[in-house]
């Protein structure tokens, strides 16, 4: 977990699964990355770039 991480989960539907940070959307499992979800390296790879 990033340190500084505030963690907010909403119920979703039709198997949503979406990542943003500060706005920035980091994974979006239905519309964008292959109907698939992540890995950790993924996205933590992500925050990293900022």
């Amino acid at each position: 977990m990033h340190p500084r991480a505030v963690v907010d989960k909403k119920p979703g539907g039709r198997g949503d699964f979406v990542v943003t940070v500060d706005g920035r959307l980091l994974w979006d499992k239905r519309h964008r990355d292959g109907d698939r979800f992540p890995e950790a390296e993924q996205i933590l790879s992500q925050l990293q770039e900022r």
